[in-house]
Order: structure tokens, then C-alpha cells, then sequence
């Protein structure tokens, strides 16, 4: 049941990309009415076939959906997989054509945008529930990708060198290649999820996400007549192939250029393959150039029906890309595959086929005894009649025999008589093979053959071993040297600390003996500096006290001669503001206007004043009085800066006060200082007197300044008292110019009309005068006061800083006799000190000198001993760190691993332990149904949702398949264990599809029971996994 057909190419255009689009490249592809021919507009320039364009099966033009693309190119070969055929589906193109697109889609949850292999999925799972009820189902997938010509599991991903082996009964497969169970679409979408995180992508000027791996999912759908027992097998290979890369125009680089170069090695690779298929004159196919043709070997003109997608790109700033491909497609149309079932006999059809079988052999060994005896006699010269002739099929030779069927000679081996009749049963098996043979050009026998795969595959095996040792040892050895490395760098730190810690102790030494006799040397000096400070503090009691005498005799003496001082200057100070006589002058004109204007009053007088002399003295009057006014102002004004210079000078004196007290303290203190220190006296009382001359120059210039300021303010002072003085004749002038006034006013006054009023106006003026004299009589008494108060401060101050000047020169004329003093004194009391500290050395040095040496010989055995000690803690802190760094570091190591370990277990056996239990998928009877994942039946039209059952029914298949055959009652040969199995499943359906746990359990005790019976033989699986579900239970 073979069937020869071409590999079914279709071409798709996907539309123009943003990199087109900025090139503005043109669309350079036409396509005809139907769909099947492209134009290329390079090719049309040509000369050729391809002038006409390139023919498929189908072209899909820019825009085309996924669902149109799946309808036509891959629709079909589900139920061909179904059937038990191989399948495969794989998308050939350039970088960034759309392969991915296609085959996975955008996203797989999208109805619109999911690609082939999700809506592959889907239509299986609603294939499967559409199928027959006696059928059941096992599917399973299998996920890799061939990286750097490696083949790598990406449901585990640390398996990332997979070897191809090819059997007999398998064909080429991928050695440990984990497989999962699914029963629904949703478990497949997960893989497919588990997977695509796995594969390797990289960007790409072409293509943000760029595979730079083949990808290849697999899936497995092994289907089984429930009533006849007849299984046959389906593998579906969906390839996503890397594109081809030009390296100027994606602009990889490094390790993206690596990749390159191995995508564009394999695909060159999958080329040759195909021109050599459709060579005729090809004597060798290179299958095993390429880890990808070796794989899908069986797909390129062997056991499939093979479906290739080229994607291409309509611009042309592609097009020598595109023409590539397309010549690609049109080489692999014309190859030939010869798909053909992969069915497993049932033992109804073993057994029918064996009963054929014996029937045509007792036939033959009837038409072989009569052909016999015919030969005999022919030999024996005797002659045998045509119509007596041994027949096959006669009655002479058996009526039994069945009839032969027509046979024609082999062409390589002529023969003038017939074949032997060949059994048409055997013709039968041979087309119920397992599986046809994996297409070679080797001229190699079967034997031959299977025992050159047996070899091939013992020697990838070994070349795997190796591989995986070689690595093994490049990690140690990489481990080595990084731990070499370190113990390097540890030697040199350890070699240095130990340098640095060698000299540390010598100089801690050395600081240890200085510091020790620093102490000696110290005692004494404290016991010399308690003494010194004991005899000067009883010559600061001395001098403390004679400066308190010399203080109180001072004081006595100086009171006397300052009262005097003070008198003389007063005196002199005085005599400068002789304004006595000014004042009474002035006075006694004002008087003397007073008396004449009393003598106007009289009545005879009164008449010869006019009323312009009158108004003449008003306005007189007026004038004085306002001077009079301003004067008495400026009087309140020179009170007011008095005051102002009273206060300062109190503020002066308290300065002068605190300075003196600074002074004593200083001076006190400087003494006290010297007399304790150790250091040259002469030295000492030069810096003091420096010190001193500098405080006195600067105390001297500030009196000196504010001694000149009181003397400005005095002058100033009198200059106003000038001032007031020249106001004074001023108003005298005034009153002479009144006198002529009155003279004037008696002559005429006889003609005056308002003599009274003139008279009392005469009267206040008088009046006003005198109040006015009155309150000038009080400034000046108050003025003269003031500057005889501020004459008597300044002469006190000149007296104080006469005294302050003859201190400080009986303080420096003094100073140097008492330092001479106070240093012969010192020195005689060190001197004393020295002399007794000589005869205690003396003394104590013999003794010394013993204990020198007793301590000496005890100090270097210890030091001998703590340089040993330390020497040994050292090398054991050394080799403890040391271990302690190897340890942590192999604990790292050991935790780094097994968390990657439990990371990758985690990342696949936990999101896809669904996958490790066989699900059996019976057909739901032709019932269609609009689930995308697809039903989950159990027994009697649908799949149990209990793990349980799932394992019974596969154990069940596995006992059917491979048991030993022996009688039973209903005439089907069955094994021990697989009517334990088949009572397991009866049991199993009694009750909603598993019963109760009770059922179980009985269930699988019978199973025990029969397996006990069986003794040998595979029912010995079923009767473990069946004491398994006891002790489960």
C-alpha cells in the first residue's frame, strides 16, 4: 500500500517591510489568474524556462491569511498522519521572509494569527474526536532545534548534543529525544510555550528577532482498533527552518556570524540533497552532511508526504534572494516520495494470514512430491504424457493448492522455465511490512545493512561518550587552573602578609625595648619636676607677698603726689577757658538795658516815644529773643555730648581697669609658667618682655588716643563758648541800639496816642529778657560744672598712665636680676639632684648588670618560643583559609549546579508532568465539535481525566501489543496479563468511567491473580504496575 507522489511546493509573499519601505524598493513578482505561476521581473529579462515563470502547486500573493495558507497546503495531511502516514511540513526562505509567521504565527492564541503548527494542533484533536469509537488514540510531541550543527532538546534544554541514530525498525530517529504525552490542544500550546523560550534568537539588521536555529516539532499519533487490535503510526515533522543570511546586508558579526555561517553551511547542504534526488545520474545522496538532512531524510524521497512553504519577499531590494528561492522550490517539486502505512499486524490478521500460509503450503509440498516423481521417471528415461504433467493447482497435485497468479522472470536473470510459484500470503506480508526501507544508495544486503546501522550507531554512541568526556575534562581543567591561579595569588599574598608581619614584629620590638626605657627615664624626670614645682611654688608665695607690700607702700606715697599733680593741672587746664569775665561783662550790659527800660517806664519819658520806634524795638526784641533761643539750644546740645563724654570716659576707665587686671594676671601667670618649665630662663624673660612691651605699647597708644580725643572735645568746647561769647556782644549791641530807641521815643513821646499799650509791651519784653537771663545764668553755671568735672577725669588719666609707665619700668629693670637668681637657684638644686641620682646608679648598676643577664637569656627563649608559635599559628591559619576558600568554592559550584538543575527540572518537568502519562484518545464516533483543544473522552467514547486509568489503559496496549500469545475461551490469543488488563478495563468502565476505589482494588488483585497464573511472558509488567496500585490504595 505505497503510494508515489511529488513533494507539494506553495509559495508565499509576505508584504513589503519597514527596510523595503525605506529603500523604497518596488514590488518586483506578478502572479497569474490562478494563483499556481510568479513572474519575477529578473527572470523575464532571461532566457529559459524561467522566462515563463516559476509554477507550484500554489502561490499565495502579500496579504494572504494564515487560515487560506493552512487550507490548502497542510489541511490534507493531517488525516494522511492519521492514517499512518509520515508527514512533514517544513518553511524554506531568507531571513525575515516570514517562516516563523507562518509556522508558529504571531501569537497562538489568535484565531487570525496563529500559524500552521497551532492550527495543525487543533485539527487533529477534532480529527481525533470526529474518527470512529473503536478507534483510540496515543499522541505525543517532541520539540528541538539544531544550533551550531547540534542537536538540542529544547523541552531539556541541558541535553544540547543529541545523536542521530537509524534502525530497522525505526528509521532515523534522535537518541534520547524526551517525548510528551498530550491530550488536548491547550497541553500542546504549553510545549509549544515551554519550548519557543528555549530556542535561540538574536537581532539582525533584517530581523529583530532572527531564529539561528532549524526547529523541528514533532508529533507522534499512534492509533489503534480497539476491535481488531491493528495499530498503525504517524510522525508529523513541522520544520521551521533558519533563513539564509547575506552577512552585508544583516551585518552579523562575532558569534551571529558563527551562526551564520553553520545556518547557510546546513541549508547548502539541504541543496544538494535535493539535486541529487532529482539528479538521475546521482549515484549517492548526501544525507549526512548536515545534522538536518540526516534527520528529515526520510521526508526528502523517502517514507512521506512532505509539504514545503517558501517565503519569499516581493521587493526588490530582495529580489536575488527571492529568485534563490524560488529556483529552490521548483528543484524540490519534481522529487518523488513513496509514503506508505505504518501499520503493526493485529494478531486476528497474524493469524489469518499464518492458516493462508499453511494452505499454500500443503498445496506446494503436493504439486513439489508429484513434480518429483515426474522427474523420476523422466530419469529414468522413462516418458510422461503432457496431459499427466504435475500442475500447480491440479488435482493431481492438490486441490487444496489455491491458484497460482501470473508471474514474469526477473529482467537480470532470463530463465526458459517458470518461477517457482511464490505464495501470494508472503506477497501480503511483505506489503504489511512495519515500515519501508530508509531511502540509500549504499548496494549493501539487509544483513549487511542492519549490521552497518548496529556499528553507526554504537560508534555515535561512543562519539557522544567521548564528546561528553572531552567537555568533562575541559571543565576540570579550566577548574584546575582557576584553583592553580588562586593558590598562585594566594602564595604571593600569604609571602607578603608574612614580610610585612616579620617586619611589623621587629619594629613592635624595638618599640617595646625603647618605650621601656622611655619609662625609666620618665620616673625620674617626674621625681626632678615634683621637686622644681615645690620650690617654685614656695618662691611664688615670696614674691606674692612682696608685691603686695610694694603695693600698699605705693599706694600711700603716690595718693599725696597725684592730689598735687591734679591741683596743677586743673589749674593750668583752667586757666585756658578764661570766660569769667566775658559772662559778667555780658551780664552787665543786660543789666544796665534792664535799668534803662525801667527809667522809660516813668511817665515823663513815655511821651517822646513814635509808634515807629516802637515797632522799631519790637522788632529788636524779636531779633534778640530768637538768638537768645538758639544759644540756650546750642547749650542743650553741648550738655547732651557732655553726657556722651561722660559715659565714654567711664567706659574707658572700666577698659583701663580690666587691662590692668589682665596685666597682673599675665604678669602672675608668666612667672608661675617659668618658674615650672624646663627651659633657658634669659630665653623665657625675653619672650616675656617682648610680650609685655608689645601690651604696654598697645594699652599706651590707646590712652595716648583717648587722651588727644578729650583734648579735641575740650577745644571744641571752648570754641563754642567763643562762639557764645560773640553772641553775647552781639545782644549788647542790641540793647545800645535800645537805648538810642528810648532816647528817640522820650523826645517825641508827648505826640504818642497808644502810650499804654506801647508800655506793656515794653513790659513783657522786659519781662521776657529777664527769664531768658535767668535761664542763661543756669547753662552757663551748669556748663562750667560740666568742663571743670571732664578737666578732672583727663588729669586723672594722664596721672594713671604715669604710673602704669614707671610699673613697667620697675617690672623690666627688676625682671632680669630675679630670672638670674631664680636660674643659679635651679641649677643648684639640679645640680644637688644629680649627684645623689648618680649614687643611686652606682649603686644599683651591679645589681642591674645580674638581672640583665638572667633576663636577657629568659627573653630570648621566649622569643624563641612565641617566634616558633607564631610561625605554626600562621602556616595553620594558611592552610585553614586555604581549605576554606576550596570548600566554598566547590560548595558554590555544587550550589550553582544544583540550582540550574532544579531550575531546567523545574522548568520542564513541572509546567509539562502532564506529558509523562500515556492518554488514550478514543474517537467520539463521528460527532464533530467546536472545542479548540479538543474532548477528553474515556472508555466507551471518551479519554478518562484520571491519571489512574490513563496508566491502566496504556499498560493494557503494551500488554496487548507485546504479550505472549496463548488460547483462550473466545478464540482471541491473549497473554496472562492482558486478561488481567482487559478485566482491569472491563472493571474500569462499570461505573462513570473508573468506578469506585473498592472496584479498583479488586480489579487490580484480580490482575495479581492472573498475572500468579501467567507466571512468565510480559504479563509480569501489568502484575507489577498492578501490586503498585494495591499498595497505592
Amino acid at each position: 500500500m505505497s503510494a508515489t507522489n511529488n513533494i507539494k511546493v506553495v509559495c508565499r509573499f509576505r508584504p513589503p517591510n519597514a527596510i523595503e519601505q525605506r529603500e523604497k524598493s518596488e514590488i518586483v513578482v506578478a502572479f497569474d489568474d490562478n494563483l499556481s505561476t510568479v513572474q519575477l521581473r529578473s527572470a523575464q529579462l532571461s532566457s529559459g524556462p524561467e522566462k515563463d515563470g516559476f509554477t507550484f502547486d500554489r502561490v499565495f500573493p502579500m496579504g494572504t491569511k494564515q487560515q487560506e495558507v493552512f487550507d490548502y497546503g497542510v489541511k490534507d495531511i493531517v488525516k494522511d498522519v492519521l492514517d499512518g502516514y509520515n508527514g512533514t511540513v517544513f518553511a524554506y526562505g531568507q531571513t525575515g521572509s516570514g517562516k516563523t509567521f507562518t509556522m508558529m504565527g504571531a501569537d497562538i492564541d489568535s484565531d487570525e494569527l496563529k500559524g500552521i503548527i497551532p492550527r495543525i494542533t487543533e485539527q487533529i484533536f477534532q480529527s481525533i474526536v470526529e474518527s470512529d469509537e473503536h478507534l483510540e488514540y496515543f499522541v505525543k510531541v517532541s520539540y528541538m532545534e539544531i544550533y551550531l550543527e547540534r542537536v538540542r532538546d529544547l523541552l531539556q534544554p541541558q541535553n544540547d548534543n543529541l545523536q542521530v541514530h537509524e534502525e530497522k525498525s525505526k528509521g532515523v530517529y534522535v537518541k534520547n529525544l524526551s517525548d510528551y504525552y498530550v491530550s488536548s490542544a491547550r497541553e500542546v500550546y504549553e510545549i509549544m510555550r515551554q519550548g519557543g523560550a528555549a530556542r535561540v534568537v538574536t537581532s539582525t539588521n533584517m530581523n529583530a528577532e532572527s531564529s539561528r536555529s532549524h526547529s523541528i516539532f514533532l508529533i507522534t499519533i499512534r492509533q489503534r482498533n480497539t476491535e481488531t487490535g491493528a495499530q498503525k503510526t504517524g510522525n508529523l515533522y513541522l520544520v521551521d527552518l533558519a533563513g539564509s543570511e547575506k552577512v552585508g546586508k544583516t551585518g552579523a558579526s562575532g558569534q551571529t556570524l558563527e551562526e551564520a555561517k553553520k545556518i547557510n553551511k546546513s541549508l547548502s547542504a539541504l541543496g544538494m540533497v535535493i539535486n541529487a534526488l532529482t539528479d538521475s545520474k546521482a549515484k549517492h545522496i548526501p544525507y549526512r552532511d548536515s545534522k538536518l538532512t540526516r534527520i528529515l531524510q526520510e521526508s526528502l524521497g523517502g517514507n512521506s508526504r512532505t509539504t514545503l512553504i517558501i517565503n519569499c519577499s516581493p521587493a526588490s531590494y530582495n529580489e536575488s534572494e527571492t529568485l534563490s528561492t524560488l529556483r529552490f522550490g521548483i528543484r524540490a517539486k519534481s522529487i518523488k516520495n513513496s509514503a506508505r502505512v505504518n501499520a503493526e499486524l493485529s494478531p486476528l490478521e497474524l493469524k489469518a494470514l499464518l492458516q493462508k500460509a499453511q494452505v499454500a503450503n500443503a498445496s506446494y509440498q503436493k504439486t513439489i512430491a508429484a513434480l518429483e516423481a515426474e522427474l523420476a521417471v523422466w530419469r529414468s528415461g522413462g516418458h510422461v504424457e503432457p496431459s499427466d504433467y504435475a500442475v500447480a493447482g491440479s488435482d493431481k497435485a492438490g486441490a487444496t493448492a489455491p491458484k497460482q497468479p501470473p508471474t514474469s522472470p526477473t529482467p537480470s536473470t532470463p530463465s526458459t522455465r517458470p518461477m517457482t510459484p511464490v505464495n501470494p500470503a508472503i506477497d501480503s506480508l511483505k506489503e504489511l511490512d512495519s515500515r519501508p526501507q530508509t531511502p540509500t544508495v549504499i548496494g549493501l544486503d539487509k544483513d549487511e545493512r542492519e549490521e552497518f546501522l548496529k556499528r553507526e550507531n554504537e560508534l555515535s554512541d561512543q562519539l557522544a561518550e567521548r564528546e561528553r568526556a572531552l567537555n568533562a575534562a575541559q571543565k576540570l581543567i579550566e577548574e584546575l587552573k582557576e584553583e592553580l591561579a588562586f593558590l598562585k595569588e594566594q602564595e604571593a599574598t600569604t609571602s607578603k602578609e608574612n614580610k610585612a608581619m616579620s617586619a611589623q614584629l621587629n619594629e613592635l620590638r624595638l618599640q617595646v625595648e625603647r618605650l621601656d626605657y622611655d619609662n625609666k627615664e620618665g620616673v625620674i624626670t617626674i621625681d626632678i619636676l615634683k621637686e622644681q614645682n615645690l620650690d617654685s611654688k614656695n618662691e611664688l608665695e615670696e614674691l606674692k607677698k612682696t608685691i603686695a607690700d610694694l603695693k600698699s607702700s605705693q599706694k600711700d606715697v603716690s595718693t599725696e603726689d597725684k592730689e598735687k599733680r591734679k591741683q596743677e593741672k586743673m589749674a593750668l587746664m583752667m586757666a585756658q577757658f578764661d570766660t569769667q569775665g566775658t559772662f559778667s561783662e555780658k551780664d552787665e550790659q543786660l543789666r544796665q538795658i534792664l535799668a534803662k527800660l525801667d527809667t522809660i517806664d516813668s511817665a515823663g519819658a513815655v511821651s517822646t516815644l513814635t509808634v515807629d520806634d516802637i515797632t522799631q524795638v519790637r522788632r529788636q526784641l524779636a531779633e534778640g529773643q530768637s538768638l537768645i533761643r538758639d544759644t540756650v539750644d546750642r547749650l542743650r546740645q553741648r550738655q547732651e555730648e557732655n553726657e556722651m563724654i561722660t559715659r565714654r570716659k567711664d567706659e574707658l576707665e572700666g577698659r583701663l581697669a580690666a587691662l590692668e587686671a589682665e596685666y597682673e594676671e599675665l604678669l602672675e601667670k608668666t612667672i608661675h609658667d617659668e618658674e615650672t618649665s624646663n627651659v633657658d630662663l634669659a630665653e623665657s624673660m625675653a619672650d616675656l618682655k617682648n610680650k609685655l612691651e608689645a601690651q604696654y605699647a598697645a594699652k599706651r597708644d590707646a590712652h595716648v588716643n583717648e587722651v588727644a580725643d578729650l583734648k579735641q572735645q575740650l577745644e571744641m568746647k571752648g570754641n563754642e563758648l567763643r562762639s557764645l561769647n560773640a553772641s553775647i556782644d552781639s545782644l549788647k549791641g542790641v540793647n545800645e541800639e535800645l537805648k538810642r530807641a528810648f532816647a528817640v521815643t522820650s523826645a517825641g513821646i508827648e505826640g504818642g496816642k497808644n502810650l499804654a499799650e506801647s508800655a506793656q509791651d515794653l513790659e513783657r519784653t522786659r519781662k521776657a529778657i529777664n527769664v531768658q537771663l535767668a535761664e542763661f545764668d543756669g547753662v552757663k553755671k551748669s556748663l562750667m560744672r560740666d568742663l571743670q568735672n571732664r578737666c578732672e577725669k583727663v588729669v586723672e588719666l594722664e596721672i594713671q598712665l604715669d604710673e602704669i609707665k614707671e610699673q613697667y619700668n620697675n617690672v623690666i629693670r627688676n625682671s632680669n636680676s630675679k630670672a638670674q637668681q631664680k636660674k643659679m637657684a635651679f641649677l643648684e638644686r639640679n645640680l644637688e639632684q644629680l649627684t645623689l641620682v648618680q649614687k643611686q646608679l652606682v649603686d644599683q648598676n651591679s645589681a642591674l648588670k645580674k638581672e640583665a643577664g638572667i633576663a636577657e637569656r629568659k627573653l630570648l627563649a621566649r622569643n624563641e618560643r612565641i617566634q616558633n608559635l607564631e610561625a605554626l599559628l600562621q602556616d595553620a591559619d594558611r592552610r585553614l583559609a586555604m581549605q576554606n576558600q576550596r570548600f566554598e568554592a566547590q560548595l558554590q559550584a555544587v550550589k550553582d549546579r544544583l540550582d540550574q538543575a532544579r531550575a531546567q527540572k523545574a522548568a520542564t518537568t513541572s509546567s509539562l508532568s502532564f506529558g509523562r502519562i500515556a492518554k488514550p484518545l478514543r474517537g467520539g464516533g463521528g460527532a464533530a465539535t467546536s472545542a479548540a483543544s479538543g474532548p477528553t473522552p474515556v472508555s466507551g467514547g471518551g479519554m478518562s481525566a484520571n491519571p489512574l486509568s490513563r496508566l491502566q489503559n496504556e499498560e493494557g496496549m503494551k500488554a496487548v501489543a507485546e504479550g505472549a500469545v496463548v488460547s483462550h475461551d473466545d478464540g482471541v490469543r491473549r497473554s496472562p496479563g492482558d486478561r488481567g488488563v482487559a478485566t482491569m478495563q472491563r472493571g474500569w468502565g462499570q461505573k462513570s468511567s473508573g468506578g469506585s476505589l473498592a472496584g479498583v482494588k479488586r480489579i487490580a488483585a484480580g490482575s495479581v491473580k492472573e498475572g500468579g497464573r501467567g507466571g512468565k511472558g510480559k504479563g509480569g509488567v501489568v502484575d507489577a504496575r498492578s501490586r503498585v496500585l494495591l499498595e497505592f490504595f
